[in-house]
């Protein structure tokens, strides 16, 4: 026998040996990704009705959530069972705020029809690089046989997440936001939930009166052509570093009360996890001080001024991946450093 047979058989065996060690690893992916595909389109697509407890650091919230999936059309509440009684209702793309606290209504009219429960976006070819997809496991949960499904960041610029999906109904019966140690960052477990085939237009009527709050309107996304000369377009921005995996998905604008006019908005993503930039116009207010860092919870910001103009970066990710965007946003080539 040859050497060259020889060494044809042995690359034959270690191919075959790599390919067999691999498909555990595929076979989780899938598992992972057909789990997630089916945990959201019934969130999207299923009659609900629950309450939760979100856990964020020390503080926890309990909330109820009323969802009714009719003709095509999605209608939600989102109720806080303690003190601020804040109650957010949704029907398509148009959500109304109420908020008690701040004796406030906030009217919001959606670019896309987004849910009041997130999701969580299901890995593919190109997240796999940044997030491990362990074994899925069976487990049971709130008396319900379910499936547990992780996706933990391989780096310190992104979270991981732990989803308890119930194998019935494919709702997620708990979820947790997760640092790269496996720290909880977020948690939120139902405590009760059914799944009625009808859900009446009462559900969705308000629990305060707000005969005398005041009233805001956050205007839809629109795009960088809009803005007034005094307000740089979204265009004439670029983020000069992004952390591995991310890039750029969404460009233009967006107004917002009391911001004197629309301001840029660019949104970077690694397929999972996002991140928004807000640029104002020169001289607008900053959201938070000049160079300037904030974390509540799992949401991190950081904010700084940038030849005059106020950059906010915000996102449920790392505080070190809003400081590394941030800190090399700034105006492109031709962009705001003259007159704007």
């Amino acid at each position: 026998m040859s050497a060259v047979s020889i060494f044809d058989r042995s690359l034959q065996r270690f191919v075959a040996c790599v390919m067999f060690a691999c498909l555990p690893v595929l076979a989780c992916a899938d598992e992972a990704r057909e789990l997630l595909r089916r945990m959201n389109v019934a969130l999207a697509e299923r009659n609900y009705d629950g309450t939760f407890t979100h856990v964020r650091g020390n503080v926890a919230e309990n909330l109820r959530i009323v969802h009714r999936y009719k003709n095509g059309r999605t209608s939600e509440r989102l109720v806080s069972l303690d003190g601020s009684g804040r109650d957010f209702i949704r029907h398509g793309n148009e959500l109304v705020c109420y908020l008690p606290d701040q004796q406030t209504v906030l009217f919001e009219r959606r670019a896309q029809a987004r849910g009041l429960l997130e999701s969580v976006p299901a890995p593919d070819e190109t997240t796999e690089a940044f997030y491990q997809t362990p074994a899925v496991e069976s487990v049971r949960l709130l008396g319900r046989r379910a499936h547990l499904v992780s996706l933990m960041p391989r780096d310190g610029y992104r979270y991981g997440y732990r989803v308890w999906i119930d194998d019935r109904t494919y709702m997620p019966l708990k979820t947790e936001l997760c640092d790269d140690r496996g720290r909880v960052l977020e948690r939120m477990t139902f405590t009760s939930l059914t799944l009625p085939r009808e859900i009446p237009d009462g559900a969705f009527e308000p629990s305060v009166d707000a005969t005398g709050y005041k009233q805001a309107r956050h205007e839809p996304h629109v795009e960088h052509d809009g803005l007034s000369a005094n307000n740089a377009p979204a265009a004439a921005w670029v983020a000069r570093q992004l952390p591995p995996g991310f890039k750029l998905t969404q460009r233009g604008s967006q107004a917002f009360p009391g911001s004197g006019g629309p301001v840029s908005h660019l949104v970077f993503s690694d397929g999972i996890a996002s991140v928004s930039v807000f640029i104002g116009g020169r001289g607008a207010q900053a959201a938070l001080p000049p160079t300037t860092e904030a974390q509540v919870g799992a949401a991190s910001a950081f904010a700084k001024d940038v030849e005059g103009h106020p950059v906010t970066v915000v996102g449920e990710v790392p505080a070190r991946t809003v400081r590394f965007i941030g800190s090399g946003v700034g105006p492109a080539a031709g962009g705001p450093s003259g007159g704007h």
